[in-house]
This record gives structure tokens, sequence and C-alpha cells, in this order.
């Protein structure tokens, strides 16, 4: 569909049809709606369902259905119910089924994790945890919720607990947590350094990297999630402790700074008890940190987080001040958006932080005014960006962020004014939001949105839309009214459909607040009748917005005719005028079901005879359009029929029943499904008067027709339209019937059945049997169904008193909420067993015979009894209980506590009276009775594949079918939390919505009930029926299979641990030979089977009896067909995708049976049992899992071994080989001891010559296998080195190098000179150690002496360490691998490659220098080669030799040394442009960590000869460049100093790009914190190579008149004999060096860089050397979009002012146009700081207004262009004065041919320039001195030029910006002002 459709329409339309799916009787069921709406932002959340409960004010319900109600002291003895199970029907029986769940659910939690049934015992008990929580929210004691929070916790922080386990319970944990005002810190604290340590596992354990470990791809969010809720209740004390642990993280030159900040965003606890502000002990230093960094860093993004989190939970308490103006800096700076014209894009970093975060801290300060103040400025400043001809790539992030904030303020308000009051610290008084804060903020935000509201980008009006809504909410008067004003002239356009439906949107979606204005209620029933013109069958798009908006509207207002009661003395004249308003609303329902009606009519002439299906696959044929437009209507008529009177409710149905009663519409059409399904609402909604009017009518116009044709019913095989089309009609009335089909004629209705039902007509019959279906959903299903907008009886008001008018858009509370049910009683239950009797009975008789041969069927009646039977069990479900018994209950695994509920399914009916079919119980008869039938269609008729499918549907319906399926349900949900969010109030108490709302929630909150499944028992039932479905999906026919599937799929998703009950059934189809084509069918389903659907494949499984059986039966499947190989390939990704490690040694969770042992201690001894027989059981248990443990390894072993044996035959398909060499590299863990056999698989197919991919499967297990070998690091540890740390305020260290660190850094002259030194030294490789201080104790790895070194090789290796060693020894084996590595392979080979590199230094480290001679041979070929392939061959091994000697002894070292350094040499003068990069690779990974250790390596770096070509020394430059500065080491000062001297040397190379970089990446890492030791220099200063290279250049600056006639350099080298070219070649590789400073500098730049301003400004505009002129247009862009400091600011308006005021004439006027563009941009960039400075504001100002009389035209022209883009932004204000002055200038005097008259036509000039720049500044809207200034521009048309020509430019470009609106703007001028303006637009004509 187009995307320009208004979504929003449908989105709103979504819930109200929704809501009625159900009560459109069979349709719904049969081809229930399946509208995909398009995601929004805000995720759907199925616990917003809950979120508007209150426990106080709901819990208490006297008289509801019975319930007497509960007594406040009792409702606070659990923590939080759901207030709206007090008011369903069967609540009194609610509480004896959530005691027994919980109380059940206590002891199987506990009796799990004590036993250490973990699976299935503690999933299955935790998912019914789950279920208790949705159904009866946390009806729970504070300490039993406290106790299983401890529980969880326990679990999820356990060392020992399996990876997916651990992401499940977290889950869970969440879940109980997320109300944190239930518990408060003094009730639970919780350890943060479980937390820690568990995170440190989880997100940094390297066994993870090397593929030890598998972890959930969920398990890193869901433990975020966890942090988020645990950390307010962490112990006092927890912010100190994190501060000492993690400040030593943060070092902004190394990858733990990013891991640091991360830990404090998510650790440090914000929310704290009053009067405790453990913040303060690092807001400061935090602060200065981030606004130390000018760019945007990697860890930018998690501290930002931060401080919004913190601003957040004390809101009032932290003072933001100082920072509000480099905050909003940074904020606008983040949104990139292009200024001026030259918009050169950097090419730096694209980074950004989180927008969520960017909303919320602004509304978080908002109570600041200097915050109001900075939002103003930032609504005006991209005002002009919103509007719809603006679009970039800025556009969707900048209405992300800016229309994220009001639902942030409405948040705010709520927190402040409305949360009910609970341990968290309340919002001081002094910090609430004023309502005229909250005003200014509107009318500052409302220009941007009234613009973004005709964005043509979909997902910005959405935003946009719910922008406006949650102002709307705050201050309804300013925003409704300008809605208003825009949509009725839209309504009354047809040349802008898009304006009138975004207009109609915003309306929509506002129209709750249109209730709460001045006179809005006097706006509706001419909006209602206004819109109707919008229902046009012509227009689905228009129609689509009509209905919601029409929909929105009548849901909130009683259609009732008051106007009897217009005289009432009590009324205000404006309810007295309302009273008479609503006599119109008859008129409106007719007019509406007309033009709806009339809609469908014109829609059914498209038809084309579509007849091929019945009402089931309607869905699947409708176009989209289709679709939206039936939902639309579906919802203003069903919201038409509840809202209106009784009188107006009889005469649309008359309308209504007149329409289908006079023609037929096609009954598998979605018109005529439509229509049907009003009838239905009609019935269900409004049932005393629809039984007259629609119901009665209906089944009688039924009984006269099927009467009339029933002979020919009987022989006609031909389909009777119009008996179908009653049939359908009928058949949805009945659906939503409830009783009153008791009181119809039920005999004629079972007589007229019978007639039907001998039809001959297929089609016909399938819609007869739809008729029972929907009978016997009518009677037996419980409804709500009193749905009005209000009920007098919930409202405190005399039934006399009553007026409906009063009560428009009334909210109430819950607890208010009064609902009628329709339950059924035994009277409708018996009807439903007469139809049984009568129908169902004698047709399963039927199938019976057919079974047992006796009277045999032929296909057509089989398919015709079993669609019988399917509809009757759809219909009578409810009444069919499960066979839920305990003695029917199947085990499918060992456990050693219960795992099923005695009772697992929730109440759904008061009663709980069972339907029995001849006796027997309804499933179990069924399914006995099918079973056959099944049997024999198998054998006799196979291909009958209709009659299968129904069975296929008759046996999933008797497993979990209730009477509503899953997706009807969910569909439901889904669409009230959508329109919960639309139309529901935001601001406000939550639990006062409208009744609708209140109405569906409850709704809801019933069928929740009906479909949820997950942790059904596997019974003896489903047991059969699943096995049934596995013959069905593995048969021969591909429609069967699929649908088997699917099916079977779905029961595994239901049913825990049920798919090892046929895991060997569905294995077993494997094992099969290939034939004929059933088996190769069977093959395929059983592939299929495996792969699984979302519950996951069998090959993911956390079962190792599953697994070691799938992989060794999946190798054995010989297909090479392509359904096969493309299973591979999808088992393979789900793997690579879902596979997490399985536990195989079970162990014990201590910390989690010590809370487990305190639930059972509460619990009933009777139940339970003793403490010593638990304590007996235990013991038993234990040695159990022992056992299970040994098995688990055993079947592990055995797994491994078969894949082994199945790679080595090398025999197989290559997708089989493949596939079980990708699973063995799963097999390679910690926990097992590594076999030989695998290591040589891996090792074996590294060199695999016949395939490539084999060799990219084994470089990762290669990786695993030499982890699990590896020999572990001796550690020692440095105490006492904080102490001498010098400490900031509140304990912050100093940064940087210090004397107390000194040791760590680079000392050419402390190197270690012989074996003893080095062997004594102690190597530092990280860092980040010492650089913010010393850890308590800092572990770190022992001198090179102190490890355990290789012994002798190979006699003292393991049998694994030799199997590889073995392997690396074989020359053949080398030379095969080295040449498999150097040849050309762009797939495999294309770069240089981390797995072979790490695959190497992993074997150097561990066997040392053993295979070096084997490798030195190839390593000199590969060097001297020219090859790049070869080239990239050697680097990966020579990086690896070079990280892997590391630990080497002395010796060794100094020998590998000796042979590689030739090697390198030879390498580095052999380089090429193709093996440049590898190189460059090569030299970062060989040069990490300490340099002290890489000093010879270093050395050879530094080695740039004098002879070398330019390539040469480019290319060389570019190897040192990456060593040391791919990864940027603070503590190689020295070294840094040395690379400065050589580039000082070289800065006149003709190689400049190459020195250029290297500067530039010098330099970027020069970062001043607040806390940096300024006693040291840390690196080399951009401010002293810049002072010291600006004195030989700023000669370059030469007065303009010299260039006129004097070449440039030779009159440089006049001036400066010999130093003109070296000048020019110093100033062109500086140029290069700032724009790539700028682009990759972290910290703000010396003031400086802007001397550097007028050169580039000069040669910018130099055409004579083209490269030059780029180099400087590209660095004056990078100089104006980069954040400056405030004396980067003072000194940029300095050279500025120099340049633009300059007064001698040396500077040239290009000069200046190119200055004031500058500054413009800069201005916008550094928007807040500049403007936070008057001064500096005055001079931004002077410099604009004062070169509006520059002598150059060129330069006022580009002044005027400056000045407006400044007024535009909002950066100064055009004041009256100043417009004054221009008004003034332009009427300056002038004679042509005086003198003076230059003067004086500059000085008219300027003033119109200025006038120019004022309507310039405001081109899509008309400012308030806009009209007074075209007027006085008019009179300048024709002075002489450059006036006249300016003043017809101004006029053309405001003509063509302002002529869209021109309508609405013409109102703003006078009539006088009109004419003269007209005469200016309007060109005179040929004629005139």
């Amino acid at each position: 569909m187009d995307e320009s459709i208004d979504l929003l329409a449908f989105k709103i339309c979504h819930f109200l049809v929704l809501r009625v799916i159900l009560w459109c009787g069979p349709f719904c069921r049969g081809g229930k709606m399946e509208i995909n709406l398009p995601d929004t932002e805000f995720q759907l959340d199925v616990e917003d369902l809950d979120e508007a409960e209150n426990e106080e004010e709901d819990l208490e319900h006297p008289g509801i259905c019975g319930h007497a109600g509960l007594s406040r002291k009792f409702a606070h003895h659990y923590q939080q119910q759901l207030s709206a199970n007090f008011l369903l029907p069967y609540s009194a029986q609610l509480d004896a089924e959530s005691s027994l769940w919980m109380q059940e659910i206590k002891e199987g939690l506990a009796k799990s994790v004590i036993l250490g049934d973990f699976r299935p015992g503690l999933i299955i008990w935790s998912t019914r945890l789950e279920q208790y929580m949705r159904l009866f929210g946390r009806k729970f004691t504070k300490e039993d919720h406290i106790q299983l929070v401890k529980l969880y916790f326990e679990l999820v922080t356990d060392a020992n607990m399996e990876v997916s386990l651990i992401s499940r319970m977290c889950q869970i944990l969440c879940d109980l947590l997320r109300k944190t005002e239930l518990i408060s810190p003094t009730d639970l604290q919780l350890s943060w350094r479980k937390l820690y340590e568990t995170y440190e596992r989880i997100q940094y354990d390297r066994d993870q990297w090397h593929g030890l470990l598998q972890v959930p791809d969920s398990l890193g969010t869901n433990f975020t999630l966890v942090l988020n809720c645990c950390r307010c209740y962490f112990p006092q004390d927890a912010t100190r402790e994190m501060l000492d642990t993690w400040r030593p993280l943060l070092c902004p030159h190394a990858p733990s700074m990013k891991k640091g900040i991360r830990y404090f965003a998510h650790f440090l606890p914000t929310v704290m008890a009053p009067g405790e502000e453990h913040w303060r002990l690092w807001f400061d230093e935090f602060l200065g940190l981030w606004l130390s960094f000018a760019s945007v860093t990697s860890w930018e993004n998690d501290i930002i987080s931060l401080f919004c989190r913190l601003a957040l939970d004390n809101l009032g308490r932290v003072d933001w001040t100082p920072y509000i103006s480099v905050i909003f800096t940074k904020f606008l700076r983040n949104l990139r958006l292009p200024v001026g014209k030259k918009r050169v894009k950097l090419t730096g970093e694209k980074k950004s932080f989180d927008i969520a975060s960017a909303a919320i801290w602004p509304a978080c300060m908002l109570h600041e005014d200097l915050c109001l103040t900075a939002l103003e400025d930032l609504f005006k400043a991209v005002e002009l960006y919103f509007h719809p001809s603006n679009y970039g790539d800025w556009t969707a992030k900048l209405s992300s962020m800016l229309m994220k904030i009001p639902q942030c303020i409405v948040g705010r308000v709520n927190l402040e004014r409305y949360k009910k009051p609970s341990w968290l610290p309340a919002v001081p008084v002094t910090a609430h939001l004023s309502d005229d804060r909250i005003r200014r903020f509107a009318l500052a935000m409302k220009p941007i949105l009234l613009l973004n509201m005709y964005s043509k980008h979909i997902g910005m009006r959405l935003e946009t839309l719910f922008a406006l809504k949650n102002l709307a909410e705050l201050v309804p008067d300013l925003i409704v009214p300008e809605l208003l004003e825009r949509l009725y002239p839209a309504l009354d356009s047809l040349t802008e459909p898009h304006r009138l439906t975004a207009s109609m949107s915003a309306v929509t979606i506002c129209m709750r607040s249109l209730f709460s204005i001045e006179q809005g209620r006097s706006h509706v029933l001419p909006l209602l009748m206004a819109v109707l013109p919008g229902i046009d069958s012509n227009d689905y798009r228009k129609s689509t917005c009509t209905f919601s908006f029409l929909t929105c509207l009548v849901s909130m207002v009683p259609l009732e005719d008051c106007s009897d009661s217009a005289d009432r003395t009590d009324l205000s004249e404006e309810e007295r005028s309302l009273c008479h308003a609503s006599a119109g609303f008859e008129e409106f329902a007719l007019q509406c079901f007309d033009r709806c009606l009339m809609y469908i009519s014109n829609s059914t002439n498209d038809l084309h005879g579509r007849h091929d299906s019945v009402s089931r696959d309607i869905n699947e044929r409708m176009t989209r359009e289709e679709k939206f437009t039936r939902l639309g209507m579906s919802s203003l008529v069903a919201t038409i029929i509840y809202q209106c009177s009784d009188q107006i409710c009889a005469s649309v149905l008359q309308q209504l029943y007149s329409f289908v009663s006079s023609r037929y519409l096609s009954y598998n059409h979605y018109t005529g499904a439509a229509v049907a399904s009003f009838c239905a609402m009609a019935v269900r909604l409004r049932p005393a008067v629809a039984e007259k009017v629609i119901f009665e009518p209906i089944l009688k116009l039924l009984r006269d027709r099927v009467r009339i044709a029933a002979k020919d019913l009987a022989v006609n095989e031909e389909m009777d339209e119009e008996i179908a089309w009653t049939v359908k009609l009928a058949a949805e009335v009945l659906g939503s019937s409830g009783r009153i089909v008791l009181n119809s004629q039920r005999s004629s209705l079972v007589q007229c059945m019978e007639t039907l039902l001998l039809t001959k007509c297929s089609l016909l019959y399938k819609l007869v049997v739809v008729l029972f279906r929907s009978c016997l959903r009518g009677l037996l299903l419980t409804f709500p169904t009193n749905m009005r907008s209000v009920n007098s009886e919930e409202l405190d008001v005399a039934p006399d008193e009553f007026l409906p008018i009063r009560h428009w858009c009334q909210s109430i509370p819950q607890r208010s909420l009064k609902v009628e049910w329709y339950v059924p009683n035994d009277a409708e239950v018996d009807f439903a067993e007469e139809l049984i009797r009568q129908f169902l009975e004698p047709a399963l008789e039927i199938l019976r015979f057919h079974a047992d041969g006796s009277q045999p069927l032929d296909r057509k009646e089989l398919e015709r009894t079993l669609l019988l039977v399917e509809m009757f069990v759809a219909g009578a479900a409810i009444r069919f209980p499960f066979d839920s018994a305990t003695v029917n209950q199947i085990l499918p695994c060992e456990t050693a506590v219960k795992i099923y509920s005695i009772s697992p399914d929730p109440i759904i009916c008061t009663s709980e009276r069972e339907i029995l079919i001849a006796g027997r119980p309804a499933r179990q008869y069924l399914f006995d009775v099918i079973q056959p039938v099944l049997r024999k269609i198998s054998l006799d008729d196979e291909d009958d594949v209709k009659s299968i499918k129904i069975i296929l549907r008759i046996f999933r319906s008797l497993m979990f079918f209730r009477g509503l399926e899953n997706e009807e349900v969910q569909s439901r949900i889904k669409g009230h939390i959508v329109t919960g969010k639309q139309l529901g109030r935001n601001l406000g108490f939550r639990n006062e919505q409208l009744r609708l709302l209140l109405f569906e929630r409850l709704a809801i909150q019933h069928l929740r009930r009906h479909y949820d499944h997950r942790g059904s028992p596997l019974t003896k039932l489903r047991l059969a029926v699943l096995m049934e479905m596995i013959q069905l999906a593995t048969g021969p026919y591909r429609d069967i299979r699929i649908l088997g599937q699917n099916y079977f799929t779905d029961g595994m998703n239901n049913i825990r641990f049920a798919y090892r009950a046929f895991v060997d059934e569905i294995l077993n189809k494997l094992d099969q030979s290939l034939g004929d084509v059933e088996q190769k069918a069977q093959m395929k389903g059983s592939l299929y089977l495996i792969l699984g659907g979302r519950g996951g494949s069998l090959v993911n499984k956390h079962d190792w009896h599953t697994l070691a059986k799938c992989f060794p039966a999946l190798l054995k499947v010989a297909s090479d067909s392509r359904t096969a190989t493309a299973i591979f390939d999808k088992l393979a990704e789900r793997m690579d995708r879902n596979f997490s490690t399985t536990m195989i040694c079970i162990h014990a969770a201590e910390g989690a049976s010590r809370v487990a042992d305190e639930m059972l201690n509460l619990l009933d001894p009777a139940v339970i049992g003793s403490t010593d027989e638990r304590s007996a059981q235990r013991v038993v248990v234990w040695n159990k899992r022992l056992e299970e443990s040994a098995e688990n390894e055993r079947l592990f072993l055995s797994l491994s071994h078969s894949l082994i044996d199945f790679v080595r035959e090398r025999i197989t398909k290559p997708k089989n080989f493949h596939f079980a060499l990708f699973v063995l590299s799963f097999l390679v863990r910690r926990d097992v001891a590594l076999s030989v056999d695998l290591a040589n698989v891996f090792m074996d197919n590294w060199a695999n010559t016949s395939s490539d991919k084999a060799r990219a499967l084994a470089k990762h297990p290669i990786l695993s296998v030499m982890r699990c070998i590896k020999r572990p690091i001796i550690r020692t540890t440095l105490n006492g080195l904080d102490k001498n740390v010098p400490k900031e305020s509140m304990g912050a260290p100093q940064a940087g190098i210090r004397s107390d660190n000194l040791w760590l850094c680079f000392d050419e002259n402390q190197l270690p000179r012989n074996e003893k030194e080095y062997e004594s030294t102690i190597f530092v490789d990280k860092a980040h150690h010492g650089y913010y201080g010393f850890p308590d104790s800092l572990r770190v790895a022992s001198p090179v002496k102190d490890q355990v070194i290789a012994g002798d090789m190979p006699s003292s290796l393991s049998s694994v360490e030799r199997a590889v060693y073995d392997k690396m020894m074989e020359e053949a084996y080398v030379e095969i691998l080295i040449r498999l590595m150097s040849v050309e392979d762009s797939k495999q080979h294309g770069k240089f490659d981390q797995f072979t590199y790490w695959i190497f230094r992993t074997l150097f480290r561990h066997f040392e220098d053993a295979f070096l001679p084997i490798f030195l041979p190839h390593l000199t070929r590969l060097v001297s080669s020219k090859d790049e392939h070869q080239h990239r061959c050697a680097a990966e091994i020579l990086s690896g030799i070079v990280r892997g000697s590391k630990r080497w002894p002395y010796k060794k070292l100094l020998h590998m040394w000796d042979v590689v350094t030739p090697l390198l040499k030879t390498a580095l003068a052999n380089l090429s442009t193709e093996s440049l990069a590898d190189w460059g690779v090569f030299a970062q990974f060989a040069n990490e960590g300490d340099a002290r250790r890489n000093f010879p390596l270093i050395k050879i770096f530094f080695e740039l000869p004098r002879t070398d070509t330019s390539f040469q020394s480019s290319s060389r430059l570019y190897v040192l460049q990456s060593a040391f500065f791919g990864s940027f080491d603070w503590r190689r000062k020295e070294l840094h100093t040395k690379i400065l001297d050589l580039m000082k040397d070289r800065i006149e190379e003709p190689y400049r790009d190459r020195v250029a970089w290297t500067l530039s990446n010098l330099f970027r890492n020069e970062i001043h914190l607040p806390t940096t030791n300024q006693s040291i220099q840390q690196t080399p200063r951009l401010v002293d190579f810049l002072t010291e290279y600006y004195d030989k250049i700023k000669a370059l600056l030469l007065p303009p008149n010299h260039l006129n006639h004097l070449n440039h350099l030779n009159y440089l080298n006049h001036l400066i004999p010999g130093q003109g070219e070296p000048a020019m070649a110093i100033f062109k590789t500086l140029v290069k060096m700032i724009s790539q400073t700028v682009i990759l500098s972290l910290s703000f730049g010396p003031p400086q860089l802007q001397w550097f301003l007028p050169l580039l400004l000069r040669f910018e505009n130099d055409s004579r050397d083209e490269e030059l002129r780029n180099d400087c247009l590209t660095a004056l862009a990078c100089l104006s979009q980069i954040a400056l400091s405030l004396p980067e600011i003072e000194e940029m308006l300095t050279q500025v002012e120099t340049v633009v005021g300059d007064q001698t004439g040396n500077v040239p006027w290009r000069d200046r146009v190119l200055a004031l563009g500058h500054l413009q941009t800069v201005v916008f960039n550094n928007f807040f700081t500049i403007k936070s400075n008057s001064d500096w504001v005055q001079r931004v100002h002077r410099l604009a207004v004062q070169n509006l009389e520059n002598e150059s035209l060129e330069v006022r022209e580009t002044a005027s262009v400056t000045l407006a883009g400044l007024v535009q932004c909002g950066f100064i204000s055009l004041e009256k004065s100043f417009l004054d002055q221009f008004f003034r200038k332009s009427t300056t005097k002038y004679r042509l041919g005086e003198e003076k008259s230059a003067k004086a036509l500059l000085t008219r000039h300027a003033g119109i320039l200025g006038l120019t720049a004022y309507i310039s500044a405001f081109p899509y809207s008309v400012a308030i001195h806009t009209p007074d200034i075209l007027v006085i521009l008019s009179g300048h048309v024709n002075d002489p030029q450059p006036i006249n020509q300016t003043v017809s430019n101004a006029i053309k470009d405001f003509r063509r910006t302002h002529l869209d609106n021109w309508s609405e703007h013409k109102k703003l001028f006078s009539e006088d002002q009109l004419e003269r303006l007209t005469d200016l637009l309007v060109s005179p004509t040929y004629y005139a």
C-alpha cells in the first residue's frame, strides 16, 4: 500500500474492530481479521494492560457478581491484584483458584531448586508463575514477594547456572521487580557485587569469543533489565565501592573506558531515600569527564543514560543550570543538521547518542528557567527543518528526538501530581512544573508540530500526532483550536487530500481534548455532519480516515436526542444549545449508515464471481485496501449501534434490515461479510432492540426462503445465492444471540437446519455447518453486554437528573464500573446438548460405521460429515473439558518434583457443567471416533486431502481449543494497548479512563483465561493426537504435511518438554531408503519437524539424550535434494543464532537452595513433608543427579566420537560433512576433557585442499582447542599503588602521567638490557592501568622468570598438545597450509584474517619457537614476493609470531628477533598498494601491549631511509602510524615525541597526505580531563606545533594588490629569500592536517587553530591550485561544524572580525563573503554556547549588520543572507527598533550622478537588504512585520540597481515559499496591503 496513506486512521480503528471480533459470530472465527499494521515507535507490552491498576481504590467492589467485596485490611494483604478480576462473573471462585496455584508454585519452585530439577521442574513452575502474574497480578504477600525475588536473584547470580537458564530467570526476576514501589530497600537488599561478577562472566568472558561458551543472544538484554530493576536495592555503601572498583578503568585511550562507563551506567544507584545523595560522589567528576570531549565517543550513550536516569530519579535535587548551554549544544550538534549553502559532510565517526535520552533529559530539567529558554531557542532554531519541503538524512532523527519530549513531560506531570505515595522519594514542590511553564513550552513547540503533521514520512507523522495528543492533554486550549482551524478549511477543499487526512488524523487523536476546551462540545455535531462526505468509495484513503474520525468521536458521545430537556431550568446556555443540537443525531446516524451501505453497494460491483471458497478464506482474498476499508467501516457501525438511543437504534437497524432483505450480497466477498457482521454487532450489542428488528426478521426470512426452496436444495448442486446470503446472515446473528435464540421458535430453527443439511451444493453446505457453530457459540460463550460510553447507574446522578450531554467523554474510575454479563444458564446448555444429540451424535455414528467398513461413505459425504463435526467442536469446545486428571498425565521425562498442577486450566465459566457425548467425555470420544476414520482414509483413500485437513483441524481443537483462538485474543490485546496509548488518557490517574476502555480491559481479562496453554500437561489424548500429527506431517502430500507440521509445532510450544516423547518417532522416519516418492516425502517432513518453528529446533534443545540422537540421525540423510540442502542450511543458521551451552554436570545452587528451604518451611508440613523426609529425599535425588551428570557426559562423548568418525570417513555428501564439522565446533568445552581425535579433525580440515568451507569452519574450533590447552598465566598482586595517587575533590584521582605511574611509561634509557633484567621486569599490557589511578590490588602477569615455560617438546606435552605439535611439525602439512593461505581467493581471504592471526598467536604462545624453523623458509619466500596474497599470509603469520612471543624466555626472544627482523625489513621494502593495508594491520596487532617489550619492532618501524621513493616513504609512514595510533597508548609519550620530530623533518615532502594523517592521529589523542595532571606534559601539544608553524606560513597572507601583478611564490621568495615554496608546502600539509585533526579529535582544539582561518578563507578562493582550494574548503567545513570551547569561540570571532572588518583594503571581498558564511555555520553548531554570552551575541549581530553597508555588493548580499539565517534560527531577533533603522535607511535620499549619491545609495540598499533579510527569515510563515515590509519594498521596485533586483528577488522568493499556504497567509494582510502585494505578485497578462 502507498506509504502516503495515513496509517494513524487504521491504528485508531484497529481496536474498535478487534473489540467486536468475537461479537461478530462465526465469521470472526472462520475469517478473522489478520491485518498487520505498521509498527510505531512504542513497544506493545502486554504488561501495559496492568499499569492502570490501583489496588487501594479498586480492591473494594461490594456486590459485584455476588462477590461481597474485600475489607481494606485484607486488600493490603496482597501486593497487587488485578482489579478487573473482581468484575468477572466467576470472581467468587478466583480466590480459591489463586490460593491453590500459589501454593503449588511455591512448592514446585522450592523443590525444583533444592533437588536440582532445573529441567523440567524449574522451567515449568517458572512458566506457571508467569501465567499466575498474567491472570492474578502480584497477588501474593510481601513476604512471598520478597522470597520469590531472592530465589530468582540467587538463581541469576549462581556461578554454575547454565546461561540459557540465567536468561530465562532474568525475565521472571524483572517481572517480579517491575513495580518498584511494592518493595522498599528497607525490605530487601541485593548484592551488587554478585550481579557484577555475573555480568562480567556473561559479557566479558573470553571463552565466549573463543567458542567455548555459547550464550543466548537475549541474555545481555535480559540481564541489563535485571540491573535496572535491582540497583535501587543495593546497600548504602555500594556507590563508593563501585567507584573504587571501576575508576581505574577510565582511560579514554583504551577500550576499558567504555567498559567502565557502562558499568557505572548500569550499576550506579540513583533512586535514593530522602536525605541521601550518594550521587554527589561522582556527579561533578563524570559530568566534567563528559564535557571534556567535543566529539561523540563510543561510551557517550552510556554516560548520557546515566545522567538522564539521575535527572529522572532526582527531579529538583540536581542543579543543572551551569551545564544547560553545553548540554543543548551537544544535543543540537548530535542532530547533524545542514547549515549554509556549502553542505560538506564530515567523513568522521557518525556515532550519536540515544534519542530517548535526548528527550528525557530536557524534560527532567524543565523546572530550570534556563532549560525552558534553551528549549524555546532550540525549537526556534530547528523550526524550518520540519517544513515538509525540507527533507534529508537528518529528518527522522530530528523528529524522533523532539516529538518524544511532550510524552516525557506528561510523564513528569503525572509523577508530580498524580503519583500514589510510596517509599520512592517525592518530587520537591519547588520543582513542580507550573501551568505557566508548561504553557510556555507548548507555545514554543506548537509551530514545529503544526508543520510536522504534514510530513511526507509516515513515521514522523505518527510521532507528531502522539506529541500533539500529549500537548493537547496538557494545554488543550492551545492545541485543539489550532487543529480545528486547519480541519474546517481542509474539509471544504477538494484539491488537497493530504492536508485533509493529516488534519483529520490530528483532530482524531486529540479528540478527548476537544471536550476540555471552552465551547468544545459545540463542535461535535458540526464535525459529525461535515466529515460525512469523506465516506467515498472512490477514495478509500480518505474514507478510512473518515471512519476513524467518526468512530473516535461517536465513541465518546452518546447519540441521544436531548431536545426534550432543553426547557430544564438548571441548564446553562451552552447545555441548552447542545440539547437542541442533539436532535440532529438521528439524522447523522441514518445518513452515516446510508453512506456506509452505499459504499458497500458500489464495492459489490467488483465481485467477478469469486465463489471458489467459503468465508474461512475471505481474509486471504481481500486486498489490503479492502481490509482497511472493512476494518474502519465495521468499527464505525459498531460504535454507532452501541452509542445511540433505543429510538435511533431502532431506526438505524430498520434501515440495515431493509438493505439486507431487499438484496443479496456475495457471501464470500468482504462486503457481504461486513454487512452480515453489522447484523451480528446489532444483536450482540443491543439485543433488546435488535431482537425484534434484526434477529427475528432474519430468522423468519431464513425459514421462509428455506421452505420455498426446500425441494430444490435436495436435488440442485448449484449455489442458490439468495439462500447462501440468508444463511450467512443467520449464522452471524446466531453467533451473537445469547439467550435470544431461546425466545424464538427453536423448533422451527432446528427444522430449518435439518432441511439445509440436505443440500447437495457443497459450497452451501459449508455455510450451513457454520450455522451450527455460530448457534453453539452464541449459546455457550460468556461475554459482557452493556458497552455504552455512559451508564447512568455508574454516575452519582439521580435518574431524573441524568442528562447525557453532561457526560460526553466521561471518564470514570474502574471501581465504579458496573458490567452486565451474558452467562449461559442451564437452558442454554440444554439446548446445546439437544443440538449435539440431534445432529452431532448421528454424524459420529455415521463416521463410526464408515471406519469399520459397514457403511462406507464417498468422499463428498465424508467431507460433509467431518465438516459438521468440526463446526460442532468449534462451537461447543468451551464446554468440553480437557482430560487433565492426574491419571491421564504423562511425564515426557524423569523428574524429581511434581511438574503439573492439580488445576492447570483457568476458570472461564461460573458453572463447570460439562457437555458429554453419548455419556462420555467429549474430547476423548471425538478422538476415538475420528482416529479410525483417519486410519481408514490413510489405507484406502490417502489422497483425500480435504478430509484429512478437516481431521487435522479437529485434532488441533481437541488438544487446546476452548472457544477462542490464541491469535484472536492476542490481536484484541494488542488493539487495546494501541488504542489505550492513542485514545486513552495519558495525563491524570490511570484508573480513570473512558468507560469503553475500562470495559474492554475487563473483557480482555476474561478472554486471556481462554487461550494461555503454555505449560499444559502432556495427557494421553494429546499424546495420541500428536502421534497422529507426526504421521500426517510426514505424509506424501505437501499441503497436509505443512498443516501437520504447523499444528505439531504449536503443540510443542504449549507442552513443555513434550518433544522428548516424540524424538524417536521423528528420527525413525529419517532412517529410510530413498527408493520412492513417499519415503522422500517422509524424510522431508521429518526434517521440517526437526527444524521446528518458533518454539525452537530439536538441535537446539537443552537435552543430551535428544542431541545424541538427532545429530547422528541427521548425518545419515543421504538426500541431495534442494529441500534437504535448504533445511541443513537452516539448521546451521538456527544453531549459530540460538544454540547455547547446555550443562553436563548438574550443580546445586547453594544460595537459591537456602532461600528455597525458607520457602518450604513456611508451607504446610502435611503437604510438603517433614524436614527429615525432605532431607532424605534430597540425598536420594542428588545421588541420582550424579548419575544423571555421568550419563550426560557419556552421551556427550558418544555424540562427539560419532561425529568425529563421520567426519574422518569423508565419504558422504558435502552438506553432511560440513554440517558435522559445524556441529563439532560446538562440542569443544572446558568442563569435559578435550579429545585428541577432535583436535586432529580440526587441524586436518584447516589444511583441507578440497573444501574452502571446511577450512573456514575449522578456524574457530582450533582457537577453542588452543584456549583449552593454554597454560595458566602466573599473576602477581601489586598492593598499595593507589596510596601514592594524588586525589582531586570527591576522591577522583589525577589522570594521566604522574610521578607514581612513570614506571609504566616507555623510557628508552630504562629498557631491560640483558636476560636478568628482562626476565625480572613486570610488563603491563593493559593500557588503562595507572591512567586514572590504581585499584587497591593490581593483578598483573608475573615476570617471565616466574611463568610456566614450555618443557622439552614433544616429551613434555599432553596428548592433545602432542597432536597439534605433530601436525605443525610436518613440513608437508605446513607447505599445504601456506599454499592455501597465500592463494588468490577473494571470498575466503580478501583481507587480513584475524582468525588466522589469532591461531598463529596461540600456537607460538604455547609452543614458543618450536615451529620457527619450519616456517622461516616459507616466510622468506613470501616476503620476497610482490604478490598481494603472499604478503597477506606473511603478515598474518608474523603478527602471530611477534604477539605470541611476549612471554618467551629472553634467549628465545632474542633469537626470534634475529630471524624476524630481516624478514620485516624485506617486507617493508617490498610494499605495494595492495599489501599496504595488511601490513598496517600487522603493525597494529604486533605493537600492542607494553612498548618496553616491543622495542626491537619499534626500531624497525622508525627506520625511514631518505633514499626511499615517495611511495615507499609514504607506505612506511602508514605502517608506523598504524603501529602507534591503531590503538593509542598514553605510556609512549617519548615515542610520540619522536614521531612528531620525524614528521617535522618531513613536513615539506610531497607525500603530505600521509604526513598530515600521521600528525592528526598524533594530536587527536591530546585530551584534557578536569583531573589531568598539569605538572607533567602528557603528549606532544598541538598548540606548540601550531604556534611554531604559523610563524612560518603567515607571510602567505599577502595583500591582494600584490597578487595582481606578481607571481605568488616569486613574491614570497622576494620577501623571504628561499622560503616561498617551503612555506606553501608546509601550508598544504597543515591544511590537510587541520581537516583530519578536527574530524578525529576527541577533545576541544586549541584557540590557535582559528589563526589559520584567514589563510583558509584566502586560498579557498584561489583557483590556481584546485587541490589546495578543495582542501581549504574541507578544512573550513570541518572548523565550522565542530564544537568549540570558550577560548576557541573568542578567537574565532576575533579572526572573523579581522577579515570582515578590515579597513585597510588588504582583504578581498571573497574572503569576507566566505567569512560571513562560516560565521553563520559556526554559530548554529555552537548555538547555545555562543548565545549564553551576550557580548558574543552583540559581536555576531554587529558583524552581520555592519556589512550590509560594505562597498562590495557580494558582501552586502551575503551579510543579508547571514542576518536572515541568524534571525531564522532565533539567535538574534530583529526588534522594532532595528527594523526602524532599516526603514530609515531604505528612505535615504539620493540623486543619480552626484558623488555623494553613491554613499546614499549604499545606505539605501543596506536598509532594503535588512528588510529583505527579515522576509527571508520567515520563508513559510508571515511574521508580524512582514505585511508592512512588503508594502515598503513595493515602493522600491523602480529604484536603481542593485536595489530593484534585490526587491524583485525577495518578492519572487516570498511568492514561491508562500504559495502552498497562501489561502491562510493572506488573511494576515489588510485589503490595501493585499492590493499592493497583488500588483507585485501577479504578472500582467498580454491582454492587459
